[in-house]
């Protein structure tokens, strides 16, 4: 009998178990365990942005969010309906809290987010510096909502100077207490900083104080996000096991390796990938999606890219080509996302119990709908 392929990744994941199963419980006999059921509840969808993925990440999400439309018969659904929280770094945060703050559709935050940016490019000129206000679109859209009025889970990482540590600005420390409760506008304003440029950001009791760096272009905050819900019992109590969560990623065109920051900035968001990757092991097909450019064809448009054929992770193995095209991952992980919604009515346990703000603010209604800010009309604004 012909013996298996050393370049076998089902080997190299044997062998890694078994060293694993040793180091960690001594040299006892290992018993290969039987794949564990998932929750009764379902899977708990994460919604993954990296800085720096603004324009791939608005491209993918539009494409997705009309995937779902047209195989649920709704038109009116959007991409915060399929996805339990949202973590973005960077670019990547705004556009996360433009869908989970304000529950936009992704069309209309993918508008906004180019108007956000062309304001802040505005601002890096010599003539921009020198009358520097804050971000106007920013403040139209958020208003003075801050991050416990958002509609469902949503984390924001960055990199505190002040602590020389990184930061994780979460809905949930916001709702147990004002000293973890941030303006969503200061918030995403300090997320867009550049690099050689710092934002001081404070509670809204005034009590902690976080001078922002964002950490990086191409940040990958996945790690962070699953951490989140694999420790956060109170919001999600039925996560066990990675088999319990749905983790849709999306990364950078993979074309921007211009100079030494974006270098280490990418190789730092494909090491992450390649963790979660070996984190998830053959569930990694049914439970981790990762779009990102495959880096064969520079200066790719996001659209262009959606054509190309995706990559993924291998344990032990770098990344590979795959045979199926970013477009048709985005098409299979609609229908994964829509099945869950359907085990979910079919369900009786909800998988996510989202912690409700004790004394919510009424101040927060002061953001302005997207058809005032994207026409400028004169007529009387609308709240949400």
């Amino acid at each position: 009998m012909a013996s298996p392929s050393l370049d076998s990744p089902k080997l190299c994941q044997d062998i890694f178990s078994i060293l694993e199963s040793q180091f960690l419980f001594g040299t006892s006999p290992v018993r290969k365990a039987s794949p564990r059921p998932t929750s009764p509840a379902g899977k708990v969808c994460i919604l993954s942005i990296d800085g720096g993925a603004d324009d791939l990440g608005a491209a993918s999400l539009v494409r997705l969010e009309s995937s779902l439309r047209r195989l649920s018969g709704d038109p009116s659904t959007t991409i915060s309906h399929f996805f339990d929280l949202a973590i973005g770094s960077g670019s990547g945060a705004l556009l996360a809290s433009l869908l989970f703050a304000n529950n936009l559709s992704a069309s209309d935050a993918s508008v906004l987010l180019r108007q956000i940016s062309l304001e802040k490019s505005k601002t890096r000129t010599r003539f921009g510096r020198l009358f520097k206000k804050e971000n106007k679109t920013l403040e139209k859209v958020f208003g003075e909502a801050t991050l416990k009025d958002a509609s469902k889970p949503l984390l924001i990482t960055c990199y505190d100077l002040n602590t020389g540590a990184p930061f994780v600005f979460s809905r949930a420390d916001a709702v147990e207490a004002d000293g973890f409760d941030f303006k969503i506008r200061d918030v995403c304003e300090a997320a867009l900083c550049q690099r050689k440029g710092s934002k001081e950001v404070k509670s809204m009791d005034g009590e902690t104080r976080i001078r922002v760096l964002d950490a990086g272009a191409n940040t990958n905050p996945t790690a962070v996000g699953i951490t989140h819900v694999m420790h956060n019992k109170q919001e999600f109590p039925f996560v066990n096991g990675l088999e319990d969560v749905f983790v849709f990623s999306i990364g950078g065109s993979g074309t921007r390796l211009s100079n030494a920051a974006s270098i280490a900035g990418t190789c730092q968001a494909d090491a992450v990938d390649q963790a979660v990757a070996m984190a998830f092991g053959e569930s990694r097909k049914s439970n981790y999606v990762r779009i990102q450019g495959n880096r064969i064809s520079a200066g790719s448009t996001p659209e262009n890219i959606l054509s190309e054929t995706c990559v993924e992770s291998v344990l032990f193995q770098g990344k590979r080509l795959m045979k199926e095209m970013n477009e048709e991952r985005l098409e299979w992980a609609a229908g994964e996302l829509l099945k869950e919604q359907h085990r979910r009515l079919q369900s009786k346990i909800p998988p996510v119990f989202v912690k409700s703000a004790m004394t919510p603010r009424t101040s927060s209604s002061s953001a302005m709908t997207l058809t005032t800010i994207l026409t400028g009309s004169s007529e009387s604004p609308r709240y949400c």
